[in-house]
């Protein structure tokens, strides 16, 4: 029993430190798809981290499985739905952002 809740308390915490630095990427970074790019990857990884933790402290039971689809939803639902939002941002006239395009704001 011990060792399922070490496991389980190693996973929550990974989950928040993915989670965590995907809200700093997305604070810090220069333009649209970067930060879409922090919050998607981040985001996922870390609610699949946090998922399983959840899921393997609760023992096998109903609960756990219900945690474990709704990971498996997001795993694969979060990716789409971030591939269809640059697609939409680039079909609107988005332009990534490009270290010489910024280079001149100070003249």
């Amino acid at each position: 029993m011990i060792i399922r809740e070490i496991l389980s308390g190693v996973l929550l915490i990974s989950g928040f430190i993915f989670m965590t630095v995907s809200a700093v990427g997305v604070v810090r970074l220069p333009d649209f798809f970067s930060r879409l790019h922090a919050s998607s990857i981040g985001e996922t990884l870390g609610i699949v981290l946090a998922g399983i933790g959840l899921a393997i402290y609760g023992g096998l039971n109903l609960t756990s499985a219900k945690i474990l689809l709704v990971v498996a939803a997001l795993f694969l639902v979060n990716p789409l739905g971030t591939h269809l939002i640059s697609k939409a941002a680039i079909r609107s006239g988005e332009q990534p952002w490009r270290e010489d395009s910024h280079a001149d704001i100070s003249h």
